[in-house]
Parts: C-alpha cells; sequence; structure tokens
C-alpha cells in the first residue's frame, strides 16, 4: 500500500499519514525523510499516546536531528525512534515496516 511520494517529503523532514483500515480503523503514521533514506513509526508519543506534531508535517527538532513530541517535548532518535530526552525516556515509537520503491513510500 502506498503511503507516499519521496519527493513529498522534504529532505530532511517529515510527512503525516492517515490510513483508513477495512474496518472503519484509523491510522496515524509518521514518514521521516533523511535523504533517501525514510523511516516511519505510529504517530503517537509512548508518554501518553498524542501525536507527535502540533502543525502538520513538523516532526523534527530545529536542528533536524531528532524527532520531536511538541506536547511535552520528548526527543527520539530518526533511526529506531528510541527516547533520549524527556518522559519517555527510554521507550520507543513503534516502527512500521516500509519500503521505498521507484520513488514512492508503501507498506512492506
Amino acid at each position: 500500500m502506498r503511503l507516499c511520494s519521496l519527493a513529498d517529503i522534504t529532505d530532511p523532514g517529515g510527512k503525516g499519514v492517515t490510513l483508513d483500515a477495512a474496518d472503519g480503523a484509523r491510522r496515524e503514521i509518521v514518514v521521516i525523510r533523511r535523504g533517501d533514506e525514510v523511516f516511519a513509526y505510529v504517530n503517537a508519543c509512548p508518554h501518553i499516546g498524542t501525536t507527535l506534531e502540533t502543525f502538520p508535517d513538523r516532526f523534527l527538532t530545529r536542528d533536524q536531528r531528532q524527532i520531536l513530541c511538541t506536547t511535552h517535548g520528548a526527543r527520539f532518535r530518526i533511526a529506531d525512534g528510541y527516547c533520549v530526552s524527556g518522559p519517555c525516556l527510554g521507550l520507543s515509537l513503534m516502527p512500521i515496516e516500509i519500503r521505498l520503491r521507484e520513488g514512492e513510500v508503501e507498506l512492506a
């Protein structure tokens, strides 16, 4: 299933994607780009479950080196979603398996 085009994501940057499941449930995902690498996580902070961004598609810290939860300031490594700072220190974002194929980001 296609999530977005790689060209839709700034480099470095992120894009929020909402998937509608057959049972009517919605799944919020964040796709992060760093060069030609892409990473995807459930768009929910492990602290209290809020979405990570306050403004659409703004998921990274000012220096663009970490994912930021704007609710409480938690910071996560891009490559593995591990929380390095904030109220959920030591926890991780839930990864989503994806692949990059012909410039398109897809669920694996």
